[in-house]
């Protein structure tokens, strides 16, 4: 068993999950709040202890109220494969009203939720990429976000990412002459040569789910909500949305998490199943 496995399951009083593939046995972390069998369930992904925290404090304080809906906290120990791992454990983890990444951080610290995440790709040597589509609307909306950000850096990070070098391509199929990586937004198209190692996001933001979290995060911090691009993996997004396509990226205080759970139990409810059944 890894041991950072078993430090991360000590931590947040859970149990490791193998996961098939992992070098030095990886797995998942999962840490149960259960409020009763055959209730309507969330998921809650991080990428560290901390980043489930918040979520499950509030899941325990939402239950002690009488909330009718289990929360489910998920971390990947490092190495795993999450995408194969959440496919194992589909019947484990059960039927999901939804799942939401806690791993990504608002942009400069601000609440937030997000539009759409860039892909990965790789190519032996860097090529120009067209410029990511972007409306005035949005363009005007994250200028006056980000105001302390200049309009180079705001290029870079959401319209034209530089390329860095990928020591993990190096060598591999390229040639032997290295390997680098930029971000793909999406509305780019992939370019000739190149390897897509994570296809980019475009995460709906008129629906039911949303609702409730917007809604969350405007009553416990008093500020307006935008709905704005960020640069950070999709690759979890991915994994998740095969659980259920009721996934988005959340993250927020403790009072925020206690109002998106009350606003979810409002919502309907997938077909129940499980390991248990």
């Amino acid at each position: 068993m890894n041991p950072e496995g078993l430090r991360l399951a000590a931590e947040l009083g859970g149990a490791v999950l193998s996961a098939p593939g992992d070098q030095g046995g990886g797995g998942l972390v999962l840490v149960e709040r259960l409020q009763g069998h055959g209730l309507p369930q969330a998921l809650v992904l991080g990428r560290r202890a901390e980043d489930v925290s918040e979520a499950l404090a509030a899941a325990s304080a939402v239950q002690a109220r009488g909330l009718a809906l289990n929360v489910l906290g998920l971390v990947p120990v490092p190495g795993c494969d999450l995408a194969a791992a959440l496919a194992l454990h589909r019947r484990r983890l059960g039927a999901l009203v939804c799942a939401l990444d806690a791993g990504l951080p608002w942009l400069d610290g601000k609440p937030m939720l997000v539009r759409r995440l860039p892909g990965r790709i790789a190519r032996a040597l860097p090529v120009a990429l067209p410029k990511a589509p972007m409306g005035p609307l949005e363009k005007a909306e994250l200028k006056r976000f980000l105001a302390g950000w200049d309009k180079d850096r705001r290029k870079m990070t959401f319209r034209r990412p530089e390329w860095r070098e990928a020591p993990d391509h190096a060598g591999s199929d390229h040639g032997g002459q290295g390997g680098f990586e930029t971000d793909l937004w999406p509305g780019v198209p992939l370019p000739e040569g190149a390897e897509l190692l994570v296809p980019p996001l475009v995460l709906p933001e008129s629906t039911a789910l949303t609702d409730v979290l917007r809604t969350a995060l405007r009553a416990a911090t008093g500020q307006p909500i935008s709905f704005l691009p960020l640069p950070g993996d999709a690759a979890p997004l991915h994994a998740l949305r095969s659980l259920t396509l009721q996934a988005t990226a959340f993250r927020g205080p403790l009072r925020a998490w206690e109002l998106a759970f009350e606003g979810l139990t409002r919502l309907p409810a997938p077909p129940h199943f499980c390991a248990r059944c």
